[in-house]
């Protein structure tokens, strides 16, 4: 059986060595770990996905989507799904970008159960990650199956109606697939999204500030879903608010940054840009002091703090035109309107 239980190494080490001989970690401080890893891994069986259930203490080392990353990065899996406390958090590398965390957004806000999130997360990733049946004959194997797919049909509609009324209740503007990400910060997520992906291609074929912008993306998308969702679960209308206009600057700002015409040109063809390697640092500093912000800002809402924002990418954008430019062109197209003149 792989199954692997905590012992008293740090959190994401410890996690890191179970999944190293298993598929199933779950720390002893976790009420019930020894049934709930038996569960899990009976769910999982021989597919590729690594299980790590932390106690909410393991948020003290990372967030949820930081271990997501590490555990990427050091497993073989190609899938992770870890549980802080009873925040879920995933990644995938077979399923579209983003899809493995709104699956796990979407099992979270159901509102059962830790047992249960999971269950149903990974159940989900299990029947989104399976190649499609090839086609059998007729008789009485063809009705079986038919009948099991068309009650997996209905189970899956059951769940899905389930945590749409409860999403609801929980908040009227949220969405069905349990993300609450707001229209202006919506538009720069997607583009950051879809930059991930050149960037791992190009981080794919020996770039490795590429691969490393890559992740850093991920982060920062996943992040920023986690903020927003956190957010709205809470109630905390103003706060959301604020997020809203912060990150919708922000973000709108990292995306004419992170560009396939400035960033990624820039590694690509560093040889036509003047100072390439100090516009590298300064939009790789950006990126990080985003990125550590929208963790400090999870964090301070899981406190019931009032959101504290730091960051600021005037200096980016001011010292180059043309990301000026660029980010203004973002914005007309995303429909958030013209910056002010600087």
């Amino acid at each position: 059986m792989h199954v692997q239980l905590a012992g008293s190494a740090g959190y994401v080490d410890d996690a890191v060595d179970a999944l190293s001989s298993g598929s199933v970690y779950v720390s002893r401080e976790v009420d019930g770990s020894t049934a709930l890893a038996d569960q899990l891994q009976a769910q999982v069986g021989d597919a590729s996905i690594g299980i790590a259930v932390f106690s909410d203490n393991a948020a003290l080392e990372a967030s949820g989507p930081d271990i997501v990353s590490e555990l990427a990065d050091r497993t073989g899996f190609d899938t992770i799904i870890v549980a802080v406390g009873d925040d879920l958090s995933a990644g995938s590398r077979v399923l579209e970008s983003g899809e493995a965390m709104r699956i796990a957004n979407q099992a979270e806000s159901a509102g059962g159960t830790l047992e249960e999130s999971l269950s149903q997360t990974v159940q989900t990733i299990v029947q989104e990650s399976a190649p499609a049946p090839a086609e059998t004959g007729g008789g009485a194997g063809g009705v079986v199956i038919a009948l099991a797919i068309a009650a997996a049909v209905v189970v899956a509609g059951v769940i899905a109606a389930i945590a749409a009324v409860r999403a609801r209740r929980a908040r009227t503007r949220r969405s069905q697939t349990g993300q609450e990400l707001p229209d202006s910060v919506r538009g720069p997520v997607d583009a950051l999204r879809a930059l991930s992906g050149e960037y791992a291609a190009l981080g794919g074929a020996g770039n490795q500030t590429a691969a490393e912008t890559a992740r850093e993306i991920d982060a920062i998308t996943a992040n920023a879903a986690q903020l927003f969702a956190r957010l709205a679960e809470k109630g905390a209308e103003d706060q959301f608010q604020l997020a809203e206009i912060e990150y919708g600057d922000k973000l709108g700002k990292l995306s004419a940054a992170l560009d396939r015409r400035y960033l990624l040109d820039i590694l690509v063809n560093p040889h036509l840009w003047d100072d390439p390697d100090e516009r590298v640092v300064e939009v790789r500093d950006a990126v990080d002091a985003v990125s550590e912000q929208l963790v400090d800002n999870i964090k301070q809402v899981n406190a019931r703090r009032g959101l504290h924002f730091q960051v600021s990418l005037d200096t980016l954008s001011g010292r180059r035109k043309e990301l000026r430019d660029w980010d203004r062109e973002f914005r007309r197209a995303d429909g958030a309107g013209e910056l002010p003149s600087a």
